[in-house]
């Protein structure tokens, strides 16, 4: 397992420099670094036996078949919902991920999503690009005393509640198996998914996207919610059902959203292909919700960015290339 070829997909500019750093520790016959996805590439990924993909790239069964020589898949993220687990266990293909590389990262762009919905932020720099220097129709809401409601007491929900302490908010959580330590030092209550709903001001989601947390948040039970309320999502899109986010905004539910992940993120590259084909319905649907969520100005989104600071990427590539020696090595 000394000599084999291995892949990067779906690099951004920024990443590469940190790869190509990383890989010089690598001792190996063949590495290749390409910024399109798996799918997208099919006859250069199938010369790989390693293959280190971000989200983007599928590893669904159909795309397993093109790939003979794979033997691993080190995913540069947490989640692996982009990767058909059982099929990789059939075909006794190994699949690693980067499970605490930016619990911190993703925690501070939380709370940065949640001061600028709370506090207009966004609004107010595009009101002065427009040279509106005034504060009308500015006015936000402290923080203070209000409720935190966070979906995930894992590693990034903890450091959501410790970072939000400082801000003097009340904090209730869903979590499945909490850590009592947790719990205790940040004073969180414990309650059920419809109580943090109805007790709220602020809603954050930190769970992974898989079967049972697909539309976590849907149109039966987003009507919960606290009039005024203010959801943030730096998660996974499919958490959420994004029309039942534009339903909540138009009837005043929500007061604002602060979205760093929609549903709808991993068609929007695709866009020209759904439209050049006879589009779905369902995908009609998905990109007008889309589409009306970027474009409002009670909606703070951002492209997938919460992980992105230069220390998370050399966390990312670090571990990755951890991951990757250690199975060479079949450790």
């Amino acid at each position: 397992m000394d000599r084999v070829k291995i892949a990067f997909f779906g690099v951004k500019a920024w990443e590469r420099v940190a790869i190509e750093k990383a890989l010089a520790s690598l001792d190996t016959y063949g590495i290749g670094i390409y910024e399109e996805e798996v799918q997208d590439n099919l006859k250069v990924a199938s010369e790989y036996e390693i293959i280190s993909p971000f989200i983007y790239s599928k590893f669904d069964k159909k795309v397993l078949d093109k790939l003979p020589k794979l033997k691993m898949i080190a995913t540069r993220s947490t989640g692996t919902d982009h990767v058909d687990m059982e099929e990789c266990q059939k075909r006794g293909i190994k699949v690693t991920s980067v499970p605490v590389y930016g619990s911190r990262t993703v925690a501070e762009y939380t709370i940065g999503l949640m001061l600028a919905v709370a506090k207009n932020i966004v609004e107010g720099d595009e009101a002065l690009q427009d040279d509106e220097f005034s504060p009308e129709g500015l006015t936000g809401i402290d923080l203070y005393k209000k409720t935190l409601g966070i979906v995930g007491l894992g590693k990034i929900g903890a450091n959501v509640a410790r970072f939000v302490r400082a801000l003097g908010m009340k904090i209730i959580a869903v979590e499945k198996n909490p850590d009592p330590k947790i719990v205790k030092r940040y004073k969180v209550e414990l309650v059920s998914l419809e109580e943090l709903l109805k007790r709220s001001d602020v809603v954050t989601l930190h769970v992974p996207a898989v079967k049972e947390t697909r539309h976590l948040i849907n149109r039966n039970n987003i009507k919960l919610m606290k009039k005024g309320s203010i959801l943030i999502n730096t998660a996974r899109g499919a958490v959420v059902e994004s029309s039942a986010v534009v339903w909540a905004l138009n009837n005043g539910i929500l007061r604002g959203a602060g979205l760093d992940v929609v549903e709808e993120e991993d068609k929007i590259e695709d866009m020209s292909m759904i439209m050049s084909q006879r589009p779905r319905k369902e995908d009609l649907q998905d990109l007008l919700s889309y589409h009306i969520l970027r474009d409002r100005s009670d909606v703070v989104f951002t492209p997938h960015n919460a992980f992105n600071t230069e220390e998370a990427i050399e966390r990312i590539i670090k571990t990755t290339i951890e991951n990757i020696k250690n199975f060479i090595k079949e450790k």
